[in-house]
């Protein structure tokens, strides 16, 4: 009966030694119509959970919840035009994705050993995100609206380093891309029919609006983790 037992808790025993939860933290960044190229000193801030499938040294698989600020702002771009027209928003945003890795070394195998200590590694996904409360200021005039509201489904994709650290943990740093979430996430788009600028959430003249990019909106979440993988070296019965 105890040898049946063990046989049937095997493949649970092998399944947990595999999963890894983790937390982290970490700025924001966003680029668009306030901000066409990315710059990095115009930060905000986000935190995440995560769940990762160690399938086998080389392929990962996570589930990743993000909930964080999101901004931009006219003042601080480059563009003389973007400084005259002095808008800014931000987002307060809640995401998730789930997303496949690979690792660029061996990094853990099924019995908790491991050949490398640690391992830079690529990934991509798919996820989605929800506003929680957005504000659009343009000079004087304020919109804020508030409540969940949810975008269709975007891309996900970035690169990323992970350690060992006491043999069930791990430290990792990750730069994540979150991409297609459209081209109003800022309040502005570009009118594919005209190719003029729409906006949809202030009265700023088509001259003043013309620091718009034709690309979509995207957002970035650079994050520091750290998390604990589940293992025990197995001991088949005699």
């Amino acid at each position: 009966m105890l040898k049946r037992l063990l046989v049937f808790l095997f493949p649970i025993s092998v399944f947990a030694q595999k999963i890894e939860l983790g937390i982290g933290m970490g700025p924001t960044f966003y680029k668009g119509d306030l901000q066409p190229t990315f710059r990095p000193l115009n930060p905000k801030i986000g935190a995440n959970l995560f769940a990762r499938y160690n399938a086998t040294r080389v392929f990962s698989f996570k589930a990743n919840g993000m909930a964080g600020f999101v901004g931009g702002n006219d003042a601080r771009s480059g563009n003389p035009l973007n400084k005259k027209r002095n808008y800014s928003f931000t987002q307060t945003i809640a995401d998730y994705n789930v997303q496949a890795e690979y690792n660029f070394l061996n990094f853990r195998t099924h019995n908790g050993k491991f050949e490398r200590k640690w391992t830079p590694y690529l990934f991509g996904g798919l996820g989605q995100h929800f506003y929680l409360n957005e504000k659009y200021i343009s000079g004087v005039n304020v919109r804020e609206i508030s409540g969940p509201r949810s975008s269709s489904l975007n891309a996900s994709y970035g690169i990323g380093f992970k350690k060992i650290w006491k043999d069930k943990w791990n430290f990792g740093l990750e730069f994540s891309t979150r991409a297609r979430i459209g081209d109003k996430f800022d309040g502005y788009s570009i009118d594919p029919d005209t190719n003029l600028p729409d906006s949809q959430y202030s009265p700023i003249t088509v001259l003043d609006e013309y620091p718009n990019t034709i690309q979509n909106d995207k957002y970035f979440h650079l994050t520091f983790s750290i998390s604990y993988c589940f293992y025990k070296v197995y001991c088949p019965p005699n």
